[in-house]
């Protein structure tokens, strides 16, 4: 994609007002932006910092499985399996 128009603003005004009328019409009251973020938006942000701190890979679980596998100790139930087959396909079709 090219941006080939061009705008010439040297002629423009382009300074901000310094002072604003308040509620009474009395100048000198300068204006300030404000934002007000609520208390769900907060606690989604302290979940994402949280969920940010724990690995991808947590290689204890990891260990514990290969260490399973190796030993001949690890066992599959299939009916779990099947189960989770299941239900991911059913969810993959409905999306």
């Amino acid at each position: 994609m090219r941006i080939t128009d061009k705008i010439d603003v040297s002629g423009a005004n382009l300074q901000k007002p310094d002072k604003v009328k308040g509620k009474e019409g009395a100048e000198g009251v300068s204006s300030k932006d404000q934002v007000t973020v609520s208390e769900t938006a907060k606690e989604i942000g302290r979940l994402q910092a949280e969920v940010s701190k724990v690995p991808e890979i947590r290689t204890d679980r990891v260990d514990e499985v290969k260490n399973a596998i190796n030993s001949g100790t690890y066992n599959v139930k299939g009916e779990a399996i099947a189960g989770k087959l299941v239900k991911e396909a059913i969810v993959d079709s409905l999306i």
